[in-house]
């Protein structure tokens, strides 16, 4: 019998090994066998991730699968919708694209507000940290004389609740009454300037401070807010050099209230000029966002920039709440400047946009807060899924986010319209 040679047998072996190494490569970039075309087809991928996890997924309205799950579909535009009971749905219109993978990684809210009490005597005069993770405020109406002044909530999740409430830094005294004070963090949230309406003192927030130990620091102010803006203005500097070219021309020179995302990656601005920005400053990301998005800018709207993928999307015309009055050029400082109300409140506009506009920074980057009159939404950076989360009564347009995003702080007189302060609230948004 004659056999068959040595070098056959290789070589079908080594064709047969190679062509299934070619096949599963095209099945891991989605290609799949068509019935109709008799061929191998590329397919665009969804993979349809959420928070939390096992909610149902709708292509086109129909149960398709569960988050979280990877999709095979022919490259084109669907209908998403991710569910869960007593979580808001999500929605969007996403396009797939042959051998792209999709994703959705979709942050669901509760659909029905659970708040709790943070406060229990009222809080006013509050200032929010630049790194987010704590409130400073006032109590005025207390038991006791001594438990009213400045108190600080460090804004921490600690295991069964210890040490979770508010910690008093100075009190009320007949020379300073802290509700009558305005107040300002330092850049690195360790100090806070208490302003008077003729005196300024610092404040340590580590440690408890009385009045014998309290100095107005009226005369150095100038000194000090001036050391305070050349700090940011080196951090703001070290963020806006990885902007393109284009952009960052627009955002010192054609905008205001701007404000970076959390992780960097995004930029929030209110147009003062028109603008046409180019496309593709920077080499398009494989299946990058396809949501539509506003390159011809406008002044009085607000913008965010996706710096990662080159997107600019419009988020809000700015109105009496939207943009009050955007964050005019830093003054120059020196030793003989007169320190001002415009001139701290002009600072603690550097750390947020707070008390400049309806609309800020959710901790995730992928989301934004709005504040209207008698609502709180929470919207993606693509103005997409526009969500309630809550709807009643609030104080002031104040809403601030818990650092992990797990809860929202508002302050409200829940009370039966009694004569007392409002208190701050948590809603839970796990």
């Amino acid at each position: 019998m004659k056999r068959t040679p040595r070098l056959l047998i290789v070589t079908i072996v080594i064709a047969f090994l190679v062509s299934g190494t070619m096949l599963a490569i095209k099945f891991a970039k989605g290609y799949r066998p068509s019935l109709t075309n008799k061929a191998f087809e590329g397919t665009g991928l969804l993979s349809v991730n959420s928070l939390p996890k096992g909610a149902s997924v709708f292509i086109n309205d129909k149960l398709t699968t569960a988050t979280d799950d990877t999709l095979n579909l022919p490259p084109g535009e669907y209908q998403v919708k991710i569910a869960k009971d007593g979580y808001t749905p999500w929605e969007k219109t996403l396009k797939l694209e042959p051998e792209l993978v999709t994703q959705t990684n979709t942050r669901l809210f509760p659909s029905v507000p659970d708040l709790k009490p943070l406060t229990f005597t009222g809080a006013t005069n509050l200032a929010p940290s630049p790194d987010g993770q704590k409130i400073a405020f006032v109590i005025n109406s207390a038991t006791t004389n001594d438990k009213n002044g400045l108190y600080i909530l460090d804004l921490l999740d600690r295991p069964f609740a210890l040490n979770s409430d508010a910690r008093q830094i100075t009190r009320n005294s007949k020379a300073f009454d802290y509700s009558t004070a305005s107040f300002t963090w330092s850049p690195d949230s360790t100090q806070i300037i208490a302003t008077f309406k003729d005196a300024n003192l610092l404040l340590s927030i580590s440690n408890f401070s009385d009045q014998k130990d309290q100095k107005d620091i009226t005369a150095s102010l100038p000194i000090l807010l001036k050391e305070w803006n050349l700090e940011l203005d080196k951090k703001e500097h070290e963020k806006l050099v990885k902007l393109p070219d284009f952009i960052q021309q627009v955002a010192t020179t054609s905008a205001t209230a701007v404000y970076f995302s959390p992780d960097e990656d995004k930029l929030m601005y209110t147009a003062t000029a028109s603008a046409q920005i180019p496309d593709e400053l920077i080499i398009p990301l494989p299946a990058s966002s396809t949501q539509k998005q506003n390159r011809d800018i406008k002044p009085g709207n607000v913008y965010i920039y996706d710096i990662e993928e080159d997107k600019n999307f419009w988020i809000a015309s700015a109105d009496s709440r939207s943009v009050l009055e955007g964050t005019p050029l830093r003054p120059d400082l020196n030793e003989n400047s007169e320190p001002s109300p415009d001139l701290l409140s002009h600072l603690s506009n550097r750390y947020s946009p707070l008390n400049l506009q309806n609309i800020q920074w959710y901790p995730d980057s992928r989301h934004l807060i709005k504040i209207l009159e008698d609502k709180i939404d929470i919207i993606e950076y693509d103005n997409t899924n526009h969500q309630t989360i809550y709807a009643g009564p609030f104080v002031n347009f104040f809403a601030y986010p818990w650092p992990n995003g797990n809860r929202l702080i508002i302050l409200a007189s829940l009370n039966g319209g009694s004569h007392l302060p409002p208190n701050l609230y948590s809603i839970n948004l796990k």
